[in-house]
């Protein structure tokens, strides 16, 4: 299965492990990348001198293609000229619009992907040379993120014509996948899929959450989306509590997002905050990362031969 995307990047899978922060590694987004997708490294909450070493490890692991996530309004100057000295096949920005970054990465000889949560946004990103856009729907949380992917995919598809999108939010498997496609999309962008694959870095008792609770259990908190620790209560403000004592999330997520970091750092896996979207609802298993995206193809490639078979 082969689109635009896959042309202009290098790939053979209209596939995207999205960058999510500390939550990747270099085991994970080589494993992607190996597969034939594209595999992500988040420089968020990574200290530079970290991002160096780990954005080698991961050319030593994989010769493909893969990408380096950044957030616009934390961008560290250091971690990002890290990343352009790498000149990886993508840089990808999130949470605001790169602006003048996208001058600097086409600079380095790297394609810039703009995740986006609107239509207007998706226009600046377009007008100001992205290469891909992200289309985030709001399953997936996101600053500005109220629109469910299956409205806002299809006109972002619209308004930036030509330029690849991608749809990212409630898809964790091939049936979301393809219907993406058919919304005019050239790939998905996946966060709770990859979190749930065997070279995930997350612990175990994250991983046990995304393949155990439903999409209900999951609620937006601040602009991330958090397993809700309380059963049977849903929308904003209503966790008191997320694993231990992190609160503050839900108004000011700095704290949490440093005591995230700390725990990274120390090798405390156990202790993260757990997050995921509404698609761990879809989530069955813990996987290979590899195998999920083969899995991935070979479902969409199922489901666009039966849509096509249907009787008109």
């Amino acid at each position: 299965m082969r689109s635009t995307l896959c042309d202009l990047v290098g790939i053979d899978a209209p596939v995207v492990q999205a960058g999510m922060s500390i939550f990747t590694s270099p085991a994970l987004a080589a494993a992607v990348s190996d597969a034939g997708a594209l595999g992500s490294l988040g420089a968020w909450n990574r200290p530079p001198d970290q991002l160096r070493r780990e954005l080698a490890e991961l050319r030593e692991l994989t010769d493909r293609p893969f990408a380096v996530n950044h957030v616009v309004p934390d961008v560290n100057a250091e971690a990002l000229a890290a990343t352009l000295e790498r000149a990886p096949a993508v840089v990808s920005f999130a949470l605001d619009h790169a602006g003048d970054l996208i001058q600097r990465v086409h600079d380095a000889g790297s394609l810039v992907m703009q995740q986006v949560n609107t239509v207007q946004q998706a226009q600046r990103a377009a007008e100001g040379g992205a290469d891909i856009i992200v289309a985030q729907g709001g399953e997936a949380g996101g600053y500005g993120g109220s629109v469910s992917t299956l409205a806002l995919v299809p006109q972002v598809v619209d308004a930036v014509h030509p330029i690849p999108v991608l749809a990212a939010g409630g898809i964790a498997d091939g049936r979301g996948m393809a219907a993406a496609m058919l919304l005019g999309a050239a790939g998905v962008n996946l966060g709770s899929r990859f979190l749930a694959s065997a070279e995930s870095p997350v612990g175990e008792r994250w991983k046990r959450a995304l393949i155990t609770r439903p999409s209900e259990d999951w609620l937006q908190a601040g602009f991330i989306n958090v397993l809700n620790p309380n059963p049977g209560t849903v929308g904003y403000r209503t966790a008191s509590t997320t694993w231990g004592t992190r609160a503050s999330v839900l108004t000011d997520p700095t704290p949490a997002l440093t005591e995230l970091s700390e725990a990274d750092a120390a090798g405390d896996r156990e202790d993260l905050l757990v997050v995921g979207g509404q698609s761990a609802g879809l989530i069955r298993d813990v996987q290979p990362a590899g195998e999920i995206v083969r899995a991935l193809v070979a479902e969409a490639r199922d489901a666009l031969a039966a849509a096509a078979g249907l009787e008109l």
